[in-house]
């Protein structure tokens, strides 16, 4: 088996509190919700996709600073999948213009999740906006967005 080195396991992954009853709306829960109405099977995944969301759409990093939060999971999650980590990594690159920002994980995890705090509401929104169940709605919303130009200042300037 493939040893994977994950800088992020010491770190815990938190959200605002005023996110957390939506997080656990959308992620299935033990034979209390369905795909449909639940479409994310972990608290990580909804979370990876709010950073990927805010990255897409060219969103500021909303800092969590002096919000009250609350822990979803520890970092030891990505070593499950690695791709992550790198994916993490890339995009803090891109933000911070400097590859040795790959040193600092607490700063990766930082930006990551700050640009998740950016990115939460319009997930929510893509969630509960249409004609379907969740999981449809959030398909079709994810599919536009694919589709669509990106905006000119989709990373902040250097």
């Amino acid at each position: 088996m493939e040893r994977i080195h994950n800088p992020f396991q010491s770190f815990d992954v938190s959200i605002p509190i005023e996110f957390h009853d939506d997080v656990v709306r959308f992620t299935l829960k033990d034979g209390g919700s369905t795909p449909d109405q639940s479409p994310f099977t972990r608290m990580i995944d909804i979370w990876f996709l709010a950073m990927m969301v805010a990255v897409r759409e060219g969103l500021k990093p909303v800092s969590m600073s002096g919000m009250k939060t609350i822990k979803i999971i520890d970092g030891t999650i990505f070593s499950s999948d690695p791709w992550r980590i790198w994916l993490l990594q890339m995009v803090a690159i891109t933000y911070i213009d400097d590859v040795s920002i790959v040193c600092e994980p607490k700063q990766i995890m930082n930006l990551a999740s700050d640009l998740a705090v950016a990115g939460f509401p319009r997930v929510f929104d893509m969630l509960k906006q249409g004609s379907g169940d969740p999981i449809w709605n959030l398909s079709d919303a994810v599919q536009a967005m694919i589709e669509s130009e990106l905006p000119m200042e989709s990373f902040p300037e250097k």
